[in-house]
């Protein structure tokens, strides 16, 4: 018991610090003008609840591409555009990363559901509303703090 409680301790911490490596990596590689891509799943509500793991490609337009060729999710919609981002509800914790943020978005076809770790996410909505109409959402993205 002792053991397995252990185990998953340190599993934690060297995971948290993989995570903050990989964060840092990202900010400087951002910062050095290289090409970056930030993990954003995707995800269709009328479809279920899984979200498919896809990429986006930071500071150009947005532009989300499956992490897999048999993903089952393909692509999103062009016309996206912001309503808001919140933290994961209760029924989403399974299917959403500790720590990311759900961006709700709608277009002409169905709603869509993002996510995007917190610091990515404000990179990720100013894409998406660069990219979208002009009657997005002006709400303001979660504070990244928290």
């Amino acid at each position: 018991m002792i053991q397995a409680f252990c185990g998953a301790l340190i599993g934690g911490v060297i995971g948290r610090l993989l995570l903050a490596r990989r964060a840092r990596r990202t900010a400087t590689q951002t910062e050095a003008g290289q090409i970056v891509f930030f993990q954003v799943g995707a995800n269709l509500p009328d479809e279920g609840p899984r979200y498919s793991l896809g990429q986006v490609r930071a500071g150009g337009r947005f532009q989300w591409k499956p992490r897999w060729s048999r993903t089952r999710l393909r692509e999103l919609p062009k016309d996206l555009r912001y309503i808001r981002a919140r933290h994961p509800s209760f029924r989403e914790v399974l299917w959403v990363p500790t720590r990311a943020l759900v961006i709700e978005c709608e277009s002409s076809a169905v709603p869509v559901q993002l996510w995007a770790y917190p610091k990515q996410a404000v990179q990720v909505v100013e894409m998406i509303r660069r990219a979208g109409s002009p009657n997005s959402s002006n709400a303001p993205v979660p504070d990244v703090s928290s």
